[in-house]
C-alpha cells in the first residue's frame, strides 16, 4: 500500500512544480508525469522557421503538389521545376536554393529522354549534374514500397513525383482509408529523409480548380500548384499556400522542339518576374485582437510577448477563465505565421507591416 502514497506524493510535488511555472510542462517534469513536453510563446519564437527551396512558392521538408486538367503541360513544368532546383537557376523570376534532386517518372519514362534531349538543344546545356531519374514499380500505400524509398532518396533534398496516381497504382485516390496508409508514407518520406516531396496529379472531372480523389490529399499538401488555361497559354500558380502567401499566375509557352526521334516540348517562361503574392492576413478574430494589441502597445515602446497577451486578453471573446488561453493561442499562431517574432532581448517586433 505504500506505492499509492508515494505516488500521490509525487504528484502533488509535480503540481506543485507546474503551478510554480504558470503551468508550463518543462522537460523534466513532463518526464516525471509521462506527458508531452508544453512550451511557452517565447520559446516557441526560436523554433526553426519556414525555409524556401523556391523563394515563396516551395518550403523545404514539406510536401507540395503541381496539379491540373490533363495535357495542359504539367509534367514539363515539373521537369522544369527539377532541373532550376538541381542547377540553383531562379524558377520564372523565384531565386532557388541549390539541392539534390530526384525525378520520379512513374507515368511515362518514355517520353524523358526526348524532353531531355530537347531541353539541351534549346538552351545548350547538358541535364544538371545533381539530377537524378527513377523508373521502378513504386506503390507508395505499400509499407516495403515506402521504406526502400526512403532509404533511395537519403541525402536528397527533393523527390519528384510525375504522377500521383501512377505512384498509387493499387489504391482508390477516393478511399478515406487508402489515402490515409498512402499519406501516411509521404509523411514517412518527408520526416525521415528531410526532403520535399513534390507530385504531379491531376484535377476534379468537373472541378478543374479542386484536386482530383479524396479531399485528405489536398489538405495534407503544404503547397498547391495549380495549372490552367490562360487564353492561348498554360499559366501556374499557387492557389493554397499552408505557411506563406498565395501568388497570382505565370504564364508560360510550351516551346516546340523537332528531335531526330521526333518532336518535344520546352518550358518557356512568358514573362519571367516573381508574380505579386497575395498578403497573407490574420485567419482568427482572436489573432487580429492580439495583432492590433502588439501595434498598440509597439508605438509606444519595446514590448514583450507577454505584456501584449495580458493588453489583448480582456478583449477576447470568451468568458475570463479562457481569455488569456485564447491570446496565447493567438499569439503562438502569430509567431508560427512570421506576423510577430521576438527579438534577442524578449522584444516583440512586427514582420511585413
Amino acid at each position: 500500500m505504500a506505492e499509492p502514497c508515494f505516488f500521490l506524493l509525487d504528484m502533488a510535488s509535480a503540481v506543485l512544480e507546474m503551478t510554480m511555472n504558470d503551468m508550463n510542462y518543462g522537460p523534466s517534469l513532463a518526464k516525471r508525469l509521462n506527458v508531452y513536453h508544453l512550451h511557452t510563446a517565447q520559446q516557441v519564437a526560436s523554433w526553426p522557421r519556414v525555409s524556401w527551396l523556391v523563394d515563396g512558392v516551395i518550403q523545404k521538408h514539406s510536401s507540395a503538389v503541381i496539379y491540373g486538367e490533363s495535357r495542359i503541360g504539367k509534367s514539363f513544368l515539373a521537369l522544369d521545376l527539377a532541373c532550376s532546383l538541381a542547377l540553383g537557376d531562379a524558377w520564372f523570376g523565384y531565386s532557388v536554393e541549390p539541392c539534390k534532386v530526384i525525378f520520379f517518372a512513374a507515368e511515362s519514362p518514355a517520353g524523358l529522354p526526348d524532353r531531355l534531349e530537347a531541353m539541351k538543344a534549346l538552351r545548350g546545356q547538358e541535364a544538371p549534374e545533381h539530377l537524378r531519374f527513377l523508373r521502378n514499380s513504386i506503390s507508395l500505400s505499400n509499407a516495403a514500397d515506402v521504406q526502400k524509398l526512403i532509404d533511395t532518396v537519403q541525402g536528397f533534398d527533393v523527390l519528384v513525383v510525375d504522377t500521383f496516381n501512377a505512384a498509387t497504382p493499387d489504391s482508390d485516390e477516393n478511399s478515406s482509408k487508402e489515402m490515409g496508409a498512402i499519406l501516411k508514407g509521404i509523411r514517412r518520406i518527408v520526416d525521415e529523409t528531410g526532403c520535399t516531396v513534390i507530385f504531379v496529379h491531376h484535377c476534379g472531372w468537373s472541378d478543374h480548380d479542386r484536386l482530383r480523389g479524396h479531399s485528405s490529399f489536398s489538405a495534407t499538401m503544404d503547397t498547391r500548384i495549380l495549372v490552367s488555361r490562360d487564353g492561348a497559354h498554360p499559366s501556374w500558380r499557387v492557389k493554397g499556400q499552408r505557411e506563406g502567401a498565395d501568388t497570382e499566375a505565370h504564364r508560360y509557352a510550351l516551346r516546340q522542339v523537332v528531335l531526330p526521334s521526333g518532336t518535344s516540348c520546352v518550358v518557356e517562361p512568358l514573362l519571367a518576374v516573381p508574380a505579386p503574392k497575395v498578403k497573407l492576413q490574420p485567419r482568427s478574430d482572436n489573432q487580429k485582437i492580439v495583432l492590433q494589441a502588439a501595434r498598440d502597445l509597439i508605438k509606444v515602446s519595446p514590448v514583450t510577448l507577454e505584456t501584449i497577451i495580458q493588453q489583448a486578453s480582456g478583449k477576447i471573446p470568451a468568458d475570463g477563465r479562457h481569455q488569456r488561453q485564447r491570446a496565447v493561442e493567438a499569439a503562438e499562431s502569430l509567431l508560427k505565421a512570421g506576423f510577430i517574432r521576438v527579438d534577442e532581448s524578449g522584444s516583440v517586433m512586427l514582420v511585413g507591416f
